[in-house]
């Protein structure tokens, strides 16, 4: 009885194999963009083959590390480029014919960011810096200082979220490091990158502060 039960457990595992590989290899078939990876670090990778869905880009070019804030951008045939935002990277480990992949959850760069409790954070600016929360204001500044209210809410949001979290005194203190920086900088941009690394296992908490914190990442 055992015997039998062990083959058929291998023949279920088996099959879930062979449907798996099937469905990767409908998606690879799919993976026709060319698109520009760009992470919140500076570095760039081109000419990365994926597939561009709504709200979902898959490549299997796990090789590249890809981290929520990253770009994620695609040209037209009209020359029209099209940048999406990473939210989550959605790394997917392979088996022994799938090879691991990424299906990240990805926003349009240009479209506003909402969270289903109705909560809007954007437009950060310079000296009259606005960091806009439960409010809707469609002005866009230079940026070239962060608003302090901006770093106020992520400090207030680990106390009353991650109270009893053991990332919650490293992210109190990569939010005052990000704070020192000045917008736009290369000290900045290794500042995010520290805190995202992170807040990755944190985004239901951390997500709505994203699109302010990446406006923050190129200088005016």
């Amino acid at each position: 009885i055992r015997s039998e039960f062990k083959r058929q457990v291998e023949i279920k595992a088996q099959e879930l194999e062979i449907r798996v590989d099937r469905e990767f290899q409908e998606m690879r078939s799919l993976m026709k963009d060319r698109v520009t990876i760009r992470n919140v670090s500076g570095d760039t990778h081109k000419d990365v083959a994926a597939s561009v869905q709504p709200g979902k880009i898959y490549t299997d070019r796990t090789e590249i590390p890809i981290r929520p804030g990253d770009e994620i951008i695609r040209q037209t045939p009209a020359g029209v480029e099209e940048i999406f935002i990473v939210e989550d990277p959605g790394f997917h480990s392979g088996g022994k014919s799938v090879p691991d992949f990424y299906e990240m959850i990805v926003r349009r760069a240009d479209a506003k960011p909402t969270t289903p409790g109705g909560m809007t954070i954007y437009s950060v600016s310079g000296p009259n810096a606005r960091f806009n929360l439960n409010s809707d204001d469609s002005s866009t500044n230079i940026i070239n200082q962060a608003p302090p209210e901006l770093f106020q809410a992520l400090r207030d949001v680990i106390e009353a979220k991650l109270g009893t979290s053991s990332d919650r005194e490293e992210l109190s203190a990569r939010v005052h490091e990000l704070e020192q920086e000045e917008a736009g900088s290369q000290g900045f941009a290794v500042k995010y990158a520290e805190f995202m690394a992170i807040a990755a296992n944190q985004m239901a908490v951390f997500g709505p502060f994203i699109p302010a914190l990446t406006q923050l990442l190129t200088g005016p």
